[in-house]
């Protein structure tokens, strides 16, 4: 799978998914200018931690994360427990939203591998979740390492001239790749407008 994450200046920035099976998603994420997108830190996280059945491993077998973020705009209560509800077993998916929380802080922060545990233990409390021991003080640094790779690309992308620019990144594995030689993906694309069929002339009616 290939995921294109696109930002543009003034505007709301976009992820497009290109599946392996041939079909493509697509949907707007808040912009939140240099840093780089909630889900991009996801995708990050997941692919070198392997949880391969969290967020990314489910949009990648079908899973419609735009219909996903809808029913939890319209949502009053329950949290993430209900925003990901109809994605079935919850336990990878809350871990890596508490591993996301948890980076995501300490690249904001001055922080140590002691302090990158609390703010796990922290979201891993407040979300349920339960770390598996092979989360350790080396992965969480080699996770907040790839971050930072990737996220001073995306800051990167701000100077392009076009006031547009793009990540492309591969599932599984989150390795970068150059979004010229990327497969493209159709929905990216504004769909093309048919011209209006010509006025057809009147028949002058016969006196």
């Amino acid at each position: 799978m290939r995921v294109t994450f696109v930002r543009t200046a003034g505007a709301r920035d976009r992820i497009y998914v290109a599946r392996d099976d041939g079909s493509e998603a697509s949907w707007e994420f808040p912009s939140y200018g240099d840093a780089p997108p909630h889900d991009l830190v996801h995708l990050i996280a997941e692919a070198e931690l392997g949880l391969d059945d969290a967020l990314w491993g489910r949009i990648a077998a079908g899973a419609d994360l735009a219909a996903v973020n809808a029913a939890a705009a319209r949502a009053t209560q329950g949290g993430l427990a209900i925003k990901y509800a109809g994605l079935g077993d919850l336990r990878d998916v809350l871990l890596s939203e508490a591993i996301a929380a948890a980076v995501g802080s300490a690249r904001t922060l001055a922080s140590t591998p002691a302090d990158r545990r609390a703010l796990l233990d922290d979201a891993v409390a407040q979300l349920g979740a339960t770390i598996p021991p092979a989360i350790d003080a080396a992965a969480l640094a080699r996770v907040c390492a790839r971050l930072d790779e990737v996220a001073a690309r995306w800051r990167a992308l701000r100077d392009d001239p076009r006031g547009k620019g793009a990540l492309v990144l591969a599932w599984p594995g989150g390795a970068l790749e150059d979004p010229a030689t990327a497969p493209a993906v159709a929905a990216s694309a504004p769909a093309a407008t048919a011209a209006p069929p010509a006025p057809r002339p009147r028949r002058r009616s016969r006196s």
